[in-house]
């Protein structure tokens, strides 16, 4: 009995057909009702739907669906497309080829070559004779009542969810042979460190052959390990280097907090095993050292306003209005020669009378800052290089207590901004200063001291985009002290009666970092990081040398100085300790830029002072090294009353 393509035969709840010793040969669409039967060999190439009685075998090449409550009770041989049965194919089934999708019963199973079996129901005696064994409909669960063989040429595919696999459990014994596994892992989940994927009840013997197969990142290794009833699916989580080489301090510091938090947790978003040698350096969150190197350069700035003997009075034994005479930009103890005295004399007749010198104790004077810098970074180390710019104003009184020793206040308002190259964020902070400090001259010789505080409001930006963009940002607010002690003598040079004063230093400045967290402004806080708080001082030792010459001019004095000094920074180290807020307890430590330890200082400066107690001045400075290239500016105009 032939049905043709596009034909259809229903057997309704009563219905039955019995043809004998021929065979229903369907090539359109069968439909068998529960209540109904019939009683022949099927061949099915088109579509066949069975809720009744199939008495005899029934060969698929299409389409064939044994529904709940439908029963063959003949063989089932799948040579090609797909049988999906709910209900029970009690005369078992071979698949030679196409699916074999079990969520009901079946006795006996064996799978050949080019076909799979697979569902979540319950199946007999089972051989995977070179096809393929696929428990569960996604994830899930295959019972197999009785014992379980696979062949060398078998393969075992198994799909991974964040929290489960597909399993097979089996009453009896499952025999490995030797079969690949294949594990089938979902994108953007959960993976796990194992996972059982095999258990039987009478012992398992031999192994699946290795290595697995998986689709998941290179940086995951799948191995296989099996006890006396398990066979389970492990992995390790191993970041592979570039081909040019290892990864970096920074990249390998990231990759051991996710591994460390692998290995602890026992699971970890699959996103953080993808990350590449370039992912994990987005990931470490490097703009958050910016900061240290930019406040640790603003409060250079201000305690060289603070101390600097440029500004003009501050290296005069009395205040910037006060006599001519009196001027330490003059020979030491020596008298003066005829021109010399000519040249005042000659100020003084165009001049009017000043007061007795001692008598203007105070002074103001306002300056303006600004500088930048850049530091190389370092490619074992892992940091980039980070460029910062500063700049502020300043106003400030000194009061002359003495002849001899002078002391002042400050404050100082500005901003700063930094960024990390190659991409890695960027950075800002409105900045306020305070200060004071005092300096005492004994003869040629001075010692003067200054302390300033400075408080920070800090946000920081970075993108990240490993999956989809994420825009990270920080804001805090931190806290900086600052020191600095210096001493030096002043002589002056046969040689054009040069001023020369060698002078020592000794600085420090301690930058505290609260504990503080980024939010994603755009996209997923996936890679958001929480940074701990950080003490850290900076202290740095100088010696040099500082040059003036001073000039008289129409009613006032014109000042050239300089100034060349070796630095050295005892503490470079410009790291600080994250932890990923997805993975708790994932921490790490990501370094930045550090400075050289030793650089060269140079400074050149201009002053001007009038008769009438008005000065103004203007400095370069610039600080260079292996690492390091600064520049900065300032310019101060005072007032001594």
């Amino acid at each position: 009995m032939n049905v043709l393509a596009g034909a259809a035969l229903n057997v309704g709840p009563t219905g039955s057909i019995n043809i004998g010793t021929n065979n229903l040969a369907n090539a359109g669409t069968v439909t068998l009702a529960a209540g109904g039967s019939i009683t022949d060999d099927l061949i099915n190439s088109g579509v066949a739907n069975n809720a009744g009685t199939l008495t005899g075998p029934v060969n698929n090449f299409g389409m064939f669906n044994n529904n709940v409550g439908g029963t063959v009770s003949g063989l089932l041989t799948n040579n090609s497309g797909t049988t999906t049965n709910t209900g029970a194919l009690n005369g078992g089934a071979v698949v030679n080829g196409g699916l074999l999708m079990v969520d009901g019963t079946a006795a006996a199973v064996t799978v050949n070559p080019g076909g799979t079996l697979a569902g979540h129901g319950i199946v007999g005696n089972t051989t995977i004779n070179g096809g393929v064994l696929s428990p569960g409909n996604s994830i899930g669960l295959l019972s197999v009542q009785g014992n379980l063989v696979f062949t060398a040429a078998a393969s075992y595919l198994v799909e991974v969810s964040p929290s489960n696999a597909d399993r097979t459990n089996v009453t009896g014994t499952a025999t490995l042979g030797g079969a690949t596994v294949n594990a089938a892992f979902g994108a953007g989940t959960y993976v796990a460190r194992q996972y059982t994927i095999l258990n039987a009840g009478g012992g398992v013997s031999g192994t699946f052959a290795g290595p697995v197969n998986t689709n998941l990142p290179a940086n995951f290794k799948p191995s296989l390990s099996y006890d006396a009833n398990n066979a389970y699916l492990n992995l390790t989580l191993n970041f592979i280097p570039p081909p040019s080489g290892g990864l970096n301090q920074n990249q390998q510091n990231v990759a051991n907090a996710i591994v460390g938090f692998f290995n602890s947790n026992g699971a970890i978003p699959l996103v953080f095993g993808g990350l590449t040698p370039a992912g994990l350096t987005q990931a470490s969150g490097e703009v958050a050292t910016g900061s240290q190197q930019t406040t640790f350069d603003a409060m250079n700035l201000f305690l060289g306003l603070l101390t600097d003997p440029f500004i003009a009075g501050r290296a005069d034994t009395l205040s910037a209005g006060a006599s001519l005479g009196a001027s330490t930009y003059t020979s030491q103890d020596k008298p003066r020669s005829d021109a010399a005295r000519d040249a005042y004399a000659a100020i003084y007749r165009k001049a009017p009378v000043i007061a007795d010198p001692f008598t203007q104790r105070w002074s103001v004077w306002s300056a303006g800052y600004g500088g930048s810098q850049t530091t190389d970074g370092n490619a074992a180390l892992g940091s980039n290089s980070t460029t910062s710019r500063i700049a502020g104003g300043v106003v400030g009184a000194d009061y002359r207590f003495s002849a001899f020793t002078l002391a002042g206040f400050a404050l100082a308002g500005g901003g700063t901004n930094f960024s990390v190259s190659n991409g890695l964020g960027s950075g800002r902070s409105d900045l306020f200063q305070a200060g004071a400090f005092i300096r005492h001259n004994v003869g040629p010789a001075y010692l003067s001291a200054a302390l300033a505080y400075a408080w920070q409001d800090i946000t920081t930006d970075r993108t990240v985009t490993v999956a989809g963009i994420d825009q990270l940002r920080t804001q805090f607010n931190a806290n900086a002290w600052s020191g600095r002690l210096e001493g030096g003598y002043r002589f002056v040079s046969p040689w054009m009666g040069i001023g020369v004063t060698p002078y020592v230093a000794g600085q420090f400045t301690t930058f505290d970092l609260p504990a503080y967290a980024e939010q994603a402004v755009i996209g997923a806080n996936t890679f958001a990081l929480a940074y701990g708080s950080k003490s850290v001082t900076a202290s740095r030792s100088e010696l040099g040398l500082r040059t003036d010459k001073s000039f008289v001019v129409q009613d006032g004095i014109f000042t050239l100085r300089g100034r060349a000094a070796w630095a050295h920074d005892f503490n470079t180290d410009r790291a600080v300790g994250a932890t990923f807020q997805t993975l708790p307890g994932a921490s790490f430590v990501v370094n930045g830029a550090a400075q050289s330890h030793d650089a060269a200082l140079v400074t050149a400066s201009a002053e001007m002072k009038w008769l009438n107690g008005w000065s103004a001045a203007t400095t370069f400075e610039g600080e260079f090294s292996s690492l390091t290239t600064s520049y900065a500016g300032k310019g101060v105009v005072r007032y001594a009353w």
